[in-house]
């Protein structure tokens, strides 16, 4: 059978998904035939390399089983590699016989002979676990693909890159493009599961409302059968309803690409439930114990909304934060005197805004902006002026002692000195204590106090542990933070919040810089 006769019987929107999927520098689909699509997808194939390069181990093996017409190549246990390698316009696939399109017998001989298998199988190692992933996710940010593949697999990031950057399968199932969001600064590449292109906004939009901090753990067998099959079979709840499915009398397949959908999305199901419903050839059945067992299946799934969290893990989760939550009120004291006295107070603010206008007058941030002294000043005014002084923290401190320009005593003149032992950085705000303000970072637990107000009162204590940014340094008797936090909109989830605690116990904790 030769593949430029037969391809008439396909349309040609399939024929050009296809070309696209292979076909880097692909052409419009008004400007090219289905003729001159598959002239270029042979020329691709054209040489033993470009069939090796296009197709899996399991596919290279079922080809060999064509070759030489062994008959076992019928077996169900096949039905992936014939319908993959039809898709590829590799075979011809009538079901009662298969046979290797014309135009590319001699190449398919000729790469039969010469394949290192020993590459195609880590190929596929690599494959199983990239591509599985988008799958489940169906987008990614590459870079943390990257990462994460280096990571589960254990190889160099390096190889990594080259792999997506020139494998031809991952390409097949995976679309590499550039995107734009707001809350991140210009174009990032986006790795996303071709088969879900087409509803990537939806999935951003779900992602935003639902998603979490974490995901199921799969193994990478689970990966493998995500790979090779349209659900994990490993999962002995979505084997049994996939075998369910392909006992219904309609074309099942045709429901597949609806259900991993409606699970990516992670959306109510009743209106997948009501188009299966609506098929004539299942009219007369009644589908209560099916749709019972879909739901059990689909609560089994990794969502691409939850950030691959199953609905399942999802309810534990939201169970253990609930919980979490109750226990933390009730053992949540308000707190009393974690806070300077009004006299202290007045004097860390006339000391530290001194120190900010002279650091604007020395490299003019905000030309003549007035700080010291001032009242009712907005933080987010002097943010860059905050952050020049401490990226040059010790200069400016040594300037504005020996200037002294505001004839401060000897006494202030200290404590400004003093304020040389301070940094800026990224902290845990792990606990209020009663007297104190429990932040943590490299393995240390600062004790701090805050200005005119308890820091309960300026951080809900529902919302830690969280992320800080904010300066500390020492003052009198204590530690205490510059009056100025930045807080991160982050939900993390008990597991997170088990590990701080621990730390809060066992690290070492200071009161004094």
């Amino acid at each position: 059978m030769k593949a430029l006769e037969y391809i008439k019987n396909y349309k040609k929107g399939f024929v050009f998904e296809q070309y696209t999927r292979i076909i880097a520098n692909f052409k419009e689909y008004e400007k090219i035939t289905k003729v001159k699509m598959l002239e270029a997808l042979y020329k691709k194939y054209g040489n033993p390399e470009g069939i090796i390069s296009i197709c899996t181990e399991r596919e290279l093996k079922y080809l060999k089983l064509v070759c030489v017409k062994n008959k076992e190549y019928l077996n169900d246990k096949y039905n992936w590699e014939r319908t993959t390698l039809r898709k590829k316009f590799i075979i011809y696939d009538d079901f009662d016989s298969v046979e290797i399109y014309e135009e590319l017998q001699d190449a398919v001989n000729i790469a039969l002979k010469n394949i290192d298998w020993k590459q195609v199988k880590e190929n596929d190692r690599i494959n199983e676990f990239l591509v599985s992933f988008c799958k489940i996710q169906g987008t990614s940010l590459v870079f943390p693909l990257i990462n994460l593949g280096s990571g589960f697999l254990n190889i160099d990031r390096n190889k990594i890159i080259k792999h997506i950057e020139t494998n031809l399968v991952f390409d097949y199932y995976v679309d590499i493009i550039g995107r734009t969001y707001e809350e991140l600064d210009g174009e990032i590449q986006l790795a996303v599961y071709d088969d879900f292109y087409e509803i990537i906004d939806e999935l951003d939009e779900e992602r935003a409302k639902q998603g979490k901090a974490q995901m199921t753990p799969l193994t990478i067998e689970d990966y493998k059968s995500l790979f090779y099959n349209d659900f994990n079979m490993n999962n002995p709840t979505i084997k049994k309803f996939y075998d369910e499915l392909m006992k219904l009398p309609f074309f099942t397949f045709s429901a597949i690409k609806p259900i991993q959908e409606c699970a990516l999305l992670n959306i109510d199901r009743k209106s997948l439930k009501e188009a299966i419903s609506a098929i004539p050839a299942l009219e007369d059945i009644d589908l209560t114990d099916f749709f019972k067992l879909m739901d059990e299946a689909m609560d089994e799934m990794p969502s691409g909304a939850l950030n691959g969290l199953t609905p399942n893990d999802l309810k534990k989760l939201e169970e253990e934060e609930l919980k979490y939550k109750l226990q933390k009120e009730a053992n949540y004291t308000p707190q009393v005197n974690a806070c300077l006295n009004h006299k202290d107070a007045k004097l860390f603010y006339k000391l530290y805004f001194a120190l900010l206008e002279f650091t604007n007058k020395k490299y003019q941030i905000i030309p003549g902006y007035k700080i010291y002294n001032m009242k009712g000043i907005n933080p987010a005014e002097i943010n860059d002026i905050i952050e020049k002084f401490w990226q040059v923290k010790d200069e400016i401190i040594l300037a504005f002692t020996l200037a002294n320009p505001y004839n401060f005593t000897a006494e202030e003149i200290e404590l400004v000195n003093n304020f040389k032992q301070g940094f800026r950085g990224n902290f845990v705000l792990a606990k209020f204590e009663k007297n104190y303000t429990a932040i943590m970072n490299d393995e240390k637990v600062f004790m701090i106090k805050g200005i005119n107000d308890n820091i309960d009162n300026v951080v809900s204590y529902d919302s830690l542990p969280t992320m800080i940014t904010t300066a500390i340094l020492p003052f009198k008797n204590y530690i205490i933070y510059d009056g100025i936090i930045s807080s991160y909109q982050i939900s993390f989830g008990p597991g997170f919040n088990k590990i701080v605690e621990e730390e809060y116990k066992h690290f070492m904790k200071y009161y004094h810089l």
